[in-house]
């Protein structure tokens, strides 16, 4: 992990990106701090089965991490060539996976596969294909889905990640890998389609994924088709990248267009790995400073005070210059 001070922090980035990272760090913030206690409302919460705020949080992830992806590879390709590159990749998502290990615990089957976990090795297995044509990643990603949905559905694998793993446990960065790659699909329409014709396409593919995914989740049995990000199979997925595409969309509108930007956002977005670990350690060591069962005004100002805290750190290091890069 490496610390670097940029000249001209604002320039070349894309403010709609910061805009939707840092949307996904504060919701983040929120459902890992609210989420511990009883009087907040379910949607802050991961239940087994269903699809609740808390649960769109993780894809916005990984699929802002596809649009980097992509975007930054070939960058890096026109300037270092194709086999530093793509090591650099190799060693950036290794680095990922074992700091979420040390972060997580080295369990394989429950707690290690978790956020950073998952974007590494979803990385990772997507590599090969990041930079080939549309159709490609597409049949890719639909084939990741296909396939642990069949693994999920005619082995035993789907009943002992139900009861002792999560988000799909080891095999789950298959349906992880998918939305990362959805997100490599919106960066190339981004980078190559006027505006209008973007939005057009853009909520046109963010219709069909979440029609298609809600309509595999009312599939029979319940058990094997509902959205669950526990699960990972395919109906979840599918509509929040679906969602994902639809977010993305609504900030682009509102910072690239009319040059609104939701206050703080763009300083939350900058530096994402820093603040998932400032906040992980701020709820992991003071995280128990109040009851399960305190009231919810209680848990919204402990939400607050972790919040202002991540906020600090990220303000400091954009003053600076600083940009934190594995």
């Amino acid at each position: 992990m490496v610390i670097q001070k940029e000249n001209k922090l604002p320039g070349g980035r894309i403010t709609s990106l910061d805009q939707f990272r840092g949307f996904a760090i504060f919701g983040m913030i929120l459902v890992n701090y609210l989420g511990r206690f009883e009087s907040v409302p379910e949607t802050f919460k991961h239940p087994n089965y269903g699809m609740t705020f808390a649960n769109t949080i993780a894809p916005f992830f990984l699929f802002a991490v596809g649009m980097g992806f992509r975007m930054s590879l070939i960058n890096q390709i026109r300037k270092s060539g194709r086999f530093k590159s793509y090591l650099t990749a190799v060693k950036r998502y290794l680095t990922l996976i074992l700091i979420g290990i040390v972060i997580y615990g080295p369990d394989p089957k429950l707690g290690m596969w978790d956020a950073l976990v998952d974007i590494g090795f979803a990385g990772l297995i997507t590599l090969p294909f990041i930079l080939s044509k549309k159709g490609v990643r597409i049949t890719v990603a639909i084939a990741f889905l296909i396939l642990y949905q069949c693994i999920f559905t005619f082995s035993g694998y789907g009943e002992w990640t139900m009861i002792h793993s999560i988000d799909g446990g080891p095999l789950g960065v298959l349906s992880w890998a998918s939305i990362l790659i959805f997100g490599t699909l919106l960066m190339d329409d981004f980078s190559n389609l006027n505006h209008t014709t973007f939005i057009r396409r853009s909520m046109g593919y963010a219709i069909i994924l979440m029609a298609i995914g809600y309509g595999l989740s009312r599939v029979e049995p319940s058990s094997l088709w509902q959205f669950s990000q526990r699960s990972m199979t395919m109906a979840y997925p599918l509509f929040a990248s679906g969602l994902s595409y639809a977010v993305f969309v609504l900030f682009f509108w509102l910072a690239d267009l009319k040059k609104i930007n939701i206050p703080h956002l763009t300083v939350l977005g900058m530096n994402p790995l820093i603040l998932y670990l400032v906040q992980n350690v701020l709820i992991e060591l003071r995280g128990d400073l109040l009851d399960r069962k305190a009231p919810l005004w209680q848990a919204l100002c402990g939400a607050m005070v972790v919040y202002l805290i991540c906020f600090i750190v990220a303000r400091y290091m954009v003053r600076n210059k600083l940009i934190v890069k594995i």
